[in-house]
């Protein structure tokens, strides 16, 4: 922090006498990860603005790049702040984030367990829609259409597995995604258990 590699913001928490840091990166550390310069106050100020209610999910979201950047090849990360959602590919959703990697292109969607599976079934529904269209391979053509859907517990996923049908959105427990390698076989979809195929191991 004192070489502005990193800055820290603080967050709520029950006990009145400690709060927990959040560190992200400062001016230094975002000249070496080779970002623009004119985007640092934007990146700064939409940290400090983030609500905490919205800080879990997001924290939740960076562990899955992380995960993805350390295990995979990582081409290309869209998140959800990327205004590539709502200013071009208008389908209904915003999702978390469109992987490309060595393993394929990948819509990520982390769930917390805090949204009614009524409202995650119109996701998917979205999901499929912008599938079955034809908009997906018009925008990303050559590109693989899958959905993984990361979560709390195998019971939710339980619930979620009946908001559809398709085999086209997978699911696992954000416990296991961590623990296992990227291409385990431990993705539930709808007509069976999958692995993410890569097609080189990358080097850590």
């Amino acid at each position: 922090m004192a070489e502005h590699y990193l800055e820290r913001r603080y967050r709520a928490d029950t006990f009145k006498h400690f709060q927990t840091p959040v560190y992200y990166l400062a001016e230094s550390g975002w000249r070496m990860a080779g970002r623009p310069m004119g985007l640092y106050k934007r990146h700064r100020l939409e940290i400090e603005k983030t609500p905490e209610r919205q800080m879990d999910h997001m924290l939740a979201t960076y562990d899955v790049f992380l995960k993805f950047i350390l295990e995979a090849e990582v081409k290309r990360i869209i998140g959800s702040e990327d205004k590539l959602w709502k200013e071009a590919i208008d389908f209904g959703n915003v999702p978390d984030a469109w992987i490309e990697f060595n393993g394929g292109t990948v819509f990520i969607e982390v769930d917390r367990g805090t949204e009614r599976p009524v409202v995650l079934q119109r996701k998917f529904e979205n999901y499929i829609n912008f599938k079955q269209s034809g908009r997906y391979s018009r925008l990303f053509p050559d590109c693989d259409f899958k959905v993984l859907v990361i979560t709390t517990t195998e019971e939710r996923i339980e619930s979620l597995e009946e908001c559809t049908k398709s085999n086209h959105i997978w699911f696992c427990s954000m416990s296991e995604f961590l623990k296992e390698n990227v291409d385990h076989e431990h993705w539930f979809a709808s007509q069976g258990f999958y692995a993410l195929s890569l097609t080189t191991k990358k080097e850590v």
